[in-house]
């Protein structure tokens, strides 16, 4: 009920995503005061921004690093040098912070940013945002933006009574997306959702981006595997849970590390043997 009484007030028209493109280059001239109010716009757009698979790309750049230092110093790797992927890694916020931390006892030598969706459209004439499959993902009226898709919609997260409250919802994105289909001909301009900070590191160094699926096999293979707010029960299934995890170990190293959680607790793995052994392990997502 709450989505509903405060959906303007949450989608407020500063925080259509359409405006990274000029706030992602405000960024990179400004001083270090107006990036940091750059920094929390962007979490503030990115936070609002629902992808069809109902997960958002919400990003915070401190996020996960008292977590990931926990377990650094709980668990050993038997490399010195690592090639590290984060997947989902969203917007990438916390990979340089997590990147600093694995560096003071190991050489990174690859850190992929592995997501579905990295990139979206921006059809400037209509005020939309799509996908880049096409799939209507936003429209921007005067003063908020109607975001198509909810957060959370799959797993245990809604209950019959929920979805009923949302119905206006699900009434309202059906009928834009019937109004606002995307045009393959249409202006479109392509806009790169990753944190600022990130963007400037791409292309110069050990960062680099790659459209992957957590449930697709996975090209090469990875020394540490992160992987934070997808494989947990408001999203999936415990046997679709399974399935991801099965996946990602199939491309972890012997002896290498494997982290799952979200902001407030993980699980991690190491492969020994072949097989997936519980190394720390802290609350429950």
């Amino acid at each position: 009920m709450s989505y509903i009484l405060n959906y303007r007030k949450s989608h407020r028209i500063e925080n259509f995503a359409g405006n990274l493109e000029q706030l992602n280059a405000a960024y990179r001239e400004g001083s270090d005061d107006v990036k940091a109010e750059i920094r929390r716009q962007f979490d503030r757009i990115v936070d609002g921004l629902v992808m069809p698979n109902g997960v958002k790309k919400t990003t915070y750049s401190d996020r996960l690093s008292h977590l990931i230092a926990e377990i650094l110093t709980a668990v050993r790797l038997p490399q010195q040098e690592l090639r590290v992927l984060d997947l989902p890694s969203s917007a990438g916020a916390p990979s340089l912070q997590i990147s600093e931390l694995l560096q003071e006892n190991y050489r990174i030598t690859s850190y992929v940013l592995g997501d579905l969706y990295h990139c979206i459209l921006h059809d400037a004439r209509r005020c939309c945002i799509f996908d880049e499959h096409g799939n209507l993902l936003q429209v921007a009226f005067r003063k908020f933006y109607f975001s198509i898709y909810k957060g959370h919609k799959c797993g245990d997260q809604y209950t019959f009574i929920s979805t009923c409250l949302l119905l206006p919802h699900s009434i309202a994105a059906w009928c834009l997306k019937k109004l606002y289909r995307f045009d393959p001909g249409a202006e479109c301009r392509r806009l790169l959702v990753v944190h600022p900070e990130v963007e400037q590191h791409l292309g110069r160094g050990i960062y680099h981006l790659e459209v992957m699926d957590i449930f697709q096999p996975i090209p090469d293979n990875y020394d540490v595997i992160l992987s934070f707010n997808l494989l947990q029960k408001n999203y999936f299934p415990p046997a679709v849970i399974a399935a991801g995890i099965a996946n990602l170990a199939s491309s972890l190293t012997e002896g290498g590390l494997l982290v799952l959680g979200d902001t407030d607790s993980f699980w991690a793995l190491q492969k020994q043997d072949g097989s997936l052994i519980t190394r720390l392990r802290k609350g429950d997502f």
